[in-house]
């Protein structure tokens, strides 16, 4: 018996490559940030390296709790100001923080102490209610609005017993 074979046309199969290729490159194109060139990192870029030391009010060694609690301080403001591919690294009694970009100012002011100030109060006045407050209720007495016990509910439109009466329109 002679089997059945179709002709092989390698010009199709080369096709249908190039389509899936120029399909991935379209997708990969309109769905980035609509450059041919990529976004370069910190070490293709460049950046700014900024160095903070670390100093006590003592003048002695910081420890590493404090170190580390510092390092996560500011990592948390680098990634507050939405800087990708920065890093900060604890290195002995320094804090070394690498920015991408050519923008120092932004690296220099994460190591910026906030200033908190904090003034004397002169005069002070009790606050005043706005609203009076009800008397507490006695046991046995209906709540405000609601009849008494043993009492018809008022019909549909008047005030309930001890409610104000609507001024007439």
């Amino acid at each position: 018996m002679a089997s059945s074979s179709v002709p092989v046309h390698p010009a199709r199969y080369l096709s249908v490559f190039l389509l899936l290729l120029v399909g991935v490159y379209l997708l990969v194109f309109l769905t980035g940030d609509k450059r041919a060139a990529p976004k370069l990192g910190i070490d293709l870029q460049g950046g700014t390296r900024v160095t903070l030391t670390a100093r006590t009010p003592d003048g002695s060694a910081p420890s590493r709790e404090a170190l580390a609690q510092a390092q996560q301080i500011i990592s948390a403001r680098v990634n507050g100001l939405g800087v990708s591919g920065s890093e900060v690294v604890v290195d002995g009694d320094n804090l070394i923080i690498t920015a991408p970009g050519n923008d120092g100012n932004e690296a220099r002011n994460l190591g910026q102490t906030a200033r908190l100030y904090i003034r004397p109060v002169l005069n002070s006045m009790p606050a005043q209610s706005g609203e009076p407050k009800p008397a507490p209720r006695q046991p046995g007495q209906p709540a405000p609005g609601q009849p008494a016990p043993g009492q018809p509910a008022p019909a549909p439109g008047q005030p309930a017993p001890g409610q104000p009466v609507p001024a007439p329109a």
